[in-house]
């Protein structure tokens, strides 16, 4: 028999193998989306250091419920979104909150994220909650009301220099549904094709970065962040293959001389064009 504590850990495991996308996973990443419908998520057990920030972010969610109820003059948490009948597939998703509050119409998510994630947002929320939370726009239910649409991001550690972040509010103004549709078909098109041909997509884009080491600028090509968590990274049979990914030097600056590595030519000039080069003065 299974300890309690292996119980615990398979049950908060439990892949969500329904059969239908959701907006907060398959509008982002082509790949994972067309595997999830051909073989749906595997099994794993996972390290308790990866499944915690899952557990940690539900108690967040519950606990906001709670006070938002009272604050706001009307709050409705957790409204299910279902698509059906548009497209090839069925679409899914659960909106954190449709609230009011001082007379303002509110659409919001709720984001648990690090302190050193905090660090890195910028004026608008992370590209993947934009289409995220633009899907539950586009399909919000129908009413008289202009929604105004927000992520709010919630630290749920210390940053580097271990101060706490203060929580924030980034209203943006949400994809169209027409955009949202189009992003859907395309989804569903790689999902038909890896059906039929065993064609993969390719995964989120890697990003790039300079870090300097010592007197010499690396730029460094850095793997799509979901590559550490894709859900069949352990297994012997992988079939997606994106957390073999690594973070690899491509290219080297030095007394204004730039050297490539073999076969990185174009993505160099064109990460130059796209953010420059350091200043090594």
């Amino acid at each position: 028999m299974k300890s309690l504590l292996d119980s615990l850990k398979e049950s908060l495991s439990a892949p969500r193998n329904d059969g239908m996308l959701h907006f907060s996973q398959h509008l982002q990443h082509d790949r994972h989306a067309a595997i999830y419908m051909k073989y749906g998520y595997p099994q794993t057990a996972p390290a308790w250091g990866r499944m915690f920030p899952l557990v940690q972010g539900t108690g967040v969610h519950e606990t906001i419920h709670a006070h938002m109820s009272k604050i706001c003059e009307h709050y409705l948490p957790e409204h299910e979104i279902f698509i059906k009948d548009l497209l090839q597939y069925q679409w899914t998703g659960s909106v954190d909150a449709f609230a009011k509050y001082d007379n303002d119409y509110w659409l919001l998510d709720y984001k648990t994220i690090s302190g050193a994630g905090m660090f890195f947002l910028g004026d608008e929320p992370k590209p993947d909650h934009v289409w995220q939370v633009s899907a539950y726009h586009a399909f919000r239910p129908e009413s008289k009301q202009s929604w105004r649409t927000a992520v709010i991001y919630l630290p749920s550690s210390p940053d580097y220099k271990r101060n706490w972040e203060e929580p924030r509010m980034i209203e943006f103004t949400p994809y169209s549904r027409e955009k949202i549709i189009e992003r859907m078909q395309e989804v569903e098109e790689h999902i038909t094709l890896y059906a039929e041909t065993g064609f993969l997509p390719p995964g989120p884009s890697p990003s790039w970065r300079w870090r300097a080491k010592g007197k010499t600028w690396h730029l460094e090509q850095r793997p799509h962040y979901t590559s550490m968590f894709c859900p069949w990274g352990s297994l012997a049979d992988d079939p997606c293959g994106c957390s073999e990914q690594e973070l690899i030097s491509i290219a080297r600056l030095k007394d204004d001389k730039l050297t490539i590595e073999d076969g990185y030519d174009i993505i160099v000039e064109q990460v130059i064009a796209d953010i420059g080069v350091p200043d090594e003065s």
